[in-house]
């Protein structure tokens, strides 16, 4: 789920601190929670590194919704005088896969600090009102930029280049923090009012290992994802560069990935056919094919972002 993925979906649908109050103690809920939190991943260390970042649902004023995603919403809200994004887990999402997911997303983006990814600010961990709370980005999601409303025609070249290398300053941080998000795509990256860029959504991310890495879980969203992705192979951080190449070719072309086709022809083709989206001509159309070759010929993300600066000059 994109946090958030626009300040224009479901404009009107508020919902005040009150009316999100209806929740009782659920002991199965808490012997649940209790559970994931013996788990070996948590063990021996607090969820949260600073007890400062453990917000009480309480102090939270929720307004209007602005995503809805598979097991939570996302609303505007305040906090502390702030216009914060507050992602609500849903009671009856709150499985013991849901919450592992959470706790993840947690432990990994409370450890990146960087322009281009989405700043924490902290998490309700006490269910049944398990929240996480981060800057809000005023735009909203590149997606909702591109493809849902009339501001695409203010993205000249000088800034839709500028944009690619905000995504891919912070993925170039992600990675070097060993971490591999695995749903890298144009709805993730949420844009403020200065156009900036920023990197959210780290519920699949993982932690890179010494070898390449397998999982048995669906990563990802079929338009974005790493051939390798979708064949359950084992992969590496060259996945997100993949995803960034499509950002790219969204960017360049100003066109939705695979518009008209259903996603599960995409991910056949991607995966068994080896189809990919029309090339653009010239540098950015060289880079997008370099982005999308056999992973271990893919750029990382210093040379990508070396090749982006040349572009940009190469247009001056």
């Amino acid at each position: 789920m994109s946090l958030p993925s626009s300040p224009h979906d479901h404009r009107g649908q508020s919902s005040e601190r009150g009316g999100l109050s209806g929740y009782g103690v659920n002991p199965k809920l808490e012997l649940t929670w209790n559970k994931v939190l013996e788990l070996q991943m948590f063990e021996n260390k607090p969820l949260l590194p600073f007890e400062e970042w453990n917000i009480d649902f309480s102090e939270l004023t929720v307004g209007t919704r602005v995503g809805i995603g598979f097991f939570g919403e996302v609303f505007r809200g305040m906090w502390n005088g702030t216009n914060v994004a507050i992602k609500v887990f849903l009671e009856q999402d709150l499985t013991i896969e849901n919450m592992e997911d959470f706790c993840n997303e947690i432990s990994i983006l409370s450890r990146l600090r960087h322009p281009n990814v989405i700043l924490f600010l902290g998490a309700c961990t006490k269910p049944p009102r398990l929240s996480m709370v981060t800057e809000y980005m005023e735009v909203g999601s590149l997606y909702f930029l591109l493809h849902a409303s009339d501001q695409k025609k203010k993205l000249n070249w000088k800034k839709r280049l500028k944009m690619l290398r905000g995504i891919c300053r912070g993925l170039m941080h992600i990675h070097r923090m060993k971490i591999i998000h695995r749903d890298v795509k144009s709805a993730n990256c949420l844009v403020d009012k200065h156009w900036t860029v920023k990197i959210c959504d780290f519920g699949l991310s993982r932690i890179v290992t010494e070898t390449p890495m397998t999982d048995s879980s669906l990563a990802g969203t079929p338009e974005w994802m790493a051939p390798e992705l979708i064949r359950n192979e084992p992969f590496t951080e060259k996945c997100d560069i993949f995803s960034l190449g499509v950002i790219m070719w969204e960017l360049c072309t100003l066109c939705r990935p695979w518009e008209g086709v259903p996603p599960e022809r995409v991910v056949y083709a991607v995966a068994n056919e080896g189809s990919r989206l029309e090339i653009p001509k010239g540098l950015m159309g060289r880079l997008i094919s370099d982005c999308w070759a056999e992973p271990h010929e893919r750029p990382s993300c210093e040379g990508i972002l070396s090749r982006l600066v040349d572009i940009e000059y190469s247009m001056s």
